[in-house]
């Protein structure tokens, strides 16, 4: 009775360590989901030289793809208004970052959200 105990307590310490790169993979391809939608989004307001609302609904319906919940994903900018040329326009996109670890071996706090940063300068011409 007590090595099947030890079995299966040893099973799930062996289960923790298989999963967990495969846990931290999937986190990673989210954070670079995220990024690449703000890259998409940033370059696309360039030329529009503002984060229009079908650029938005657009990087939503991407994200939403993914697995993030529409409620939750924030899309931001430096401006509301159309930006001349060479003005910077600055897009920040957020979501929500799913705890996908069953435990955490670093005792550090894991971040809440994923982020992304993108910085352009406008091509808005009139």
């Amino acid at each position: 009775m007590k090595a099947t105990v030890l079995r299966a307590l040893f099973m799930w310490l062996v289960l923790f360590i298989i999963l967990q790169p495969i846990f931290t993979y999937i986190d990673y391809l989210l954070d670079l989901q995220v990024k690449a939608n703000t890259s998409y989004i940033t370059q696309k307001a360039a030329t529009e030289g503002m984060v229009t609302a079908s650029l938005r609904s657009e990087v939503i319906a991407n994200l939403r793809a993914v697995g993030f919940p529409e409620a939750s994903i924030a899309i931001t900018s430096s401006t509301t208004s159309v930006q001349e040329r060479k003005q910077r326009l600055d897009v920040y996109v957020t979501a929500p970052r799913m705890n996908l670890f069953p435990y955490n071996f670093s005792g550090m706090s894991q971040p809440t959200r994923y982020y992304g940063h993108g910085s352009i300068m406008s091509e808005y011409l009139d």
